[in-house]
């Protein structure tokens, strides 16, 4: 009988400690981590949060100087200049490996973000507009031409870098935490999210 009782009350006090042990402030702030950190560790690799996107114009120059040797003199043929203008939108955000989970209190749940990048640029081909100047001495239909497609080239390989270089002078800190705050938000306890920008 008294083995029963003594049974008892061991098997409720472990259970006491336990629900001590899951209400305490600490065992929820693990248990809050650990299902953002589980999350961000589901999505892909190559996954991305995307915060938003900023639209914008870029413009990329290309210029060749063409010249011909007459009876040993160098004798300049001219300028031939290709300008590729279009609007693009630039979108934004964080790959899931930048994001650290700092720590979880009160319902604020702060994370550490490494870097904010630039997922994609978009160009609207029907705004682009190129215009080509051609040497006095240079035919349009071969100069021109191979100017246009240089200068086409070139837009394509310095939009992304233009568009860095333009988030970087850009504060999109704020929509940046409410997309993360948008992928805490199932978590039940989570009231909002802070963010510690380690790129800044």
């Amino acid at each position: 009988m008294m083995a029963r009782l003594l049974a008892r009350v061991a098997l409720l006090g472990i259970l006491g400690m336990l629900a001590v042990l899951l209400l305490s402030p600490q065992w929820q702030s693990w248990r809050v981590e650990q299902q953002f950190t589980d999350r961000i560790v589901r999505m892909a690799p190559d996954a991305a949060i995307q915060a938003g996107f900023v639209e914008t114009e870029h413009e990329q120059h290309w210029g060749n100087d063409a010249f011909v040797n007459i009876l040993g003199l160098t004798v300049p043929r001219g300028h031939t200049e290709a300008v590729v203008r279009a609007p693009v939108r630039v979108y934004y955000g964080v790959r899931p490996k930048s994001l650290h989970v700092l720590s979880f209190q009160h319902g604020v749940l702060r994370l550490a973000v490494d870097r904010v990048e630039v997922l994609n640029v978009a160009t609207d081909l029907s705004g682009m507009e190129i215009r080509t100047d051609v040497g006095w001495a240079r035919l349009d239909s071969v100069s021109g031409e191979a100017a246009r497609k240089a200068a086409r080239k070139a837009f394509d390989q310095t939009r992304f870098r233009a568009a860095d270089a333009l988030l970087k002078g850009r504060d999109v800190t704020e929509n940046v935490r409410l997309a993360l705050q948008q992928v805490a938000a199932s978590i039940v306890p989570v009231h909002t999210v802070e963010i510690e920008r380690r790129d800044l």
